[in-house]
């Protein structure tokens, strides 16, 4: 399944033009997707607009009224400003003399008792393209649509004034009782809270060439996306063949955050793991994760402290020091692997993007999105989606943004997880992904697979004690890595 911003779906409807589709045809697909979910229902109102989400309940209504449907097309908005598609559509309904009104102030009331003698009302007047509240008349009849508390009410695409960003509701929005989404999953139904407004959710996909990945659209990385990525232990394996991974991290302040990710490297099934740090957060590894080595950070790095490992992780309770700051940069200057940079690595680099343009192999960031408003700052109206892929392109990165559903995107190819819970938002949950995201680099899974491998891992165990426990720790997480990895193996 496919999740879609608002830019990313006019993204893939123009792909579609520009593979030479008219936009009839598009609506003429859209409609045989959603006339499959109409077989059983009989007497229908359709509430169209003038844009193309009102052509798609025009050419519905259509194809209903040719199954012999009681169907009534109730028309808001200006027909002078009708969309191309729209236009055709509706002309075709007229000839076709289809029971039309065409709603305003004047005949109001009258055409809502008309609405209400029907069972099913259709919403078609905005789609996902709306960006501020629906006013007069669209604001009105969504206030009469919302009072049919007997009706099943069926929005295509999206609820009229659902924001198809964040799922946030606007002051006039429709309640319905299922929504036929079509192409991708939007990216606001993902928020839990707008399905009180779009009811049951149906992604329905249109016949035609799939240009997802073309577009950008983001795939949903589920359980049966894992399974297969995941590597069985071989035979003749030893600690050499799973990669030698090197942290930089902690401080005498923030001993914490090194000692967690350190172990979720060796939990993930690193073969050996080093820290390198303060003498006193290397003694305190001795008794947390007696299985890691550590070694001395020393005051200069050389090229010749980093180069024997397969990954290295920097950040992670580092502090923001002068000491830090060179650390950073000496790393980024002066190694060739494949480095993750998490926390206060990121806060760092925040004033040194460019050289990431620099840097000749993979780069993981891994901000909250906090951090990412250090690296790159997002408005509350800004698409999220776009700005992950846009940032992940520009600076030659793979971005894994965390939070809810965490987004991962090498500019190219892009995720968004489908594991993990709010029992979850604990202190240190970020220093143990980051862990085991440089476990699976250094065990040569491909980057961008060694992200989504941990992403989903942290948040399958998460779900896993999150069934018994208010909150999830950490510590508690790493624990039950090598059980949930085995789990995740063997189940069918």
């Amino acid at each position: 399944m496919y999740i879609g911003s608002q830019q990313l779906m006019k993204d893939y409807d123009q792909a579609l033009l520009d593979h030479g589709y008219k936009i009839e045809e598009l609506v003429d697909k859209a409609s045989d997707c959603l006339l499959k979910h109409f077989k059983d229902l009989d007497h229908i109102c359709l509430v169209c607009g003038i844009g193309n989400n009102g052509a798609d309940g025009y050419s519905l209504a259509l194809k209903l009224h040719a199954l012999k449907k009681d169907v009534y097309i109730v028309v808001v908005g200006n027909v002078e400003k009708f969309s191309k598609a729209a236009l055709y559509y509706y002309n075709s309904c007229v000839q076709k003399e289809l029971l039309i009104n065409h709603i305003d102030l004047e005949n109001f009331d009258d055409v809502v008792k008309s609405m209400n003698q029907y069972n099913v009302i259709v919403d078609a007047m905005f789609g996902f393209g709306l960006h501020s509240s629906p006013r007069g008349i669209y604001a009105s009849v969504i206030e009469e649509i919302n009072r049919f508390y007997d009706k099943e009410i069926i929005a295509v695409d999206i609820p009229t004034g659902l924001d198809c960003n964040s799922g946030k509701p606007y002051q006039s929005v429709i309640c319905a009782t299922k929504t036929i989404t079509l192409t991708a999953l939007k990216n606001g139904f993902l928020n839990p809270d707008s399905a009180a407004f779009s009811g049951e959710v149906l992604v329905e996909t249109l016949d035609c060439v799939d240009v997802s990945e073309e577009v950008g659209l983001f795939k949903l990385i589920e359980e049966k996306d894992i399974k297969p990525l995941l590597r069985e232990r071989i035979f003749d394996g030893h600690k050499g063949t799973y990669g030698r991974v090197l942290s930089l991290s902690g401080c005498s302040n923030y001993k914490g955050a090194a000692l967690m990710n350190v172990k979720a490297s060796v939990y993930s099934g690193s073969g050996i793991v080093t820290l390198m740090s303060d003498e006193d957060v290397n003694d305190a590894l001795a008794i947390f994760c007696p299985e890691a080595t550590s070694t001395l950070r020393p005051p200069i790095l050389r090229k010749e402290d980093l180069e024997k490992y397969n990954s290295i992780l920097i950040g992670c309770g580092l502090g923001l020091d002068i000491d830090a700051y060179r650390y950073v940069i000496d790393v980024l200057n002066l190694s060739n692997q494949p480095l993750v940079i998490d926390a206060d690595a990121l806060t760092i680099l925040a004033d040194n993007l460019d050289l990431l343009k620099k840097q000749g192999r993979p780069v993981i960031l891994t901000p909250h999105l906090g951090e990412m408003n250090r690296l790159e700052k997002i408005e509350e109206d800004n698409d999220i989606l776009k700005k992950v892929q846009e940032f992940a392109k520009e600076y030659h990165c793979i971005l894994v943004l965390k939070g809810p559903y965490t987004m991962i995107s090498d500019g190219i190819h892009s995720y968004r997880i489908y594991s993990g819970n709010r029992a979850m938002a604990v202190g240190g949950m970020g220093d143990t992904l980051a862990g085991m995201i440089n476990s699976f680099v250094g065990q040569g899974y491909e980057p961008i697979e060694a992200a989504m491998i941990a992403v989903y891992l942290h948040g399958y165990c998460g779900d896993l004690l999150a069934q018994k426990s208010y909150t999830v720790i950490p510590s508690k997480l790493i624990d039950i890595i090598p059980l949930a990895m085995k789990r995740l193996l063997k189940e069918e």
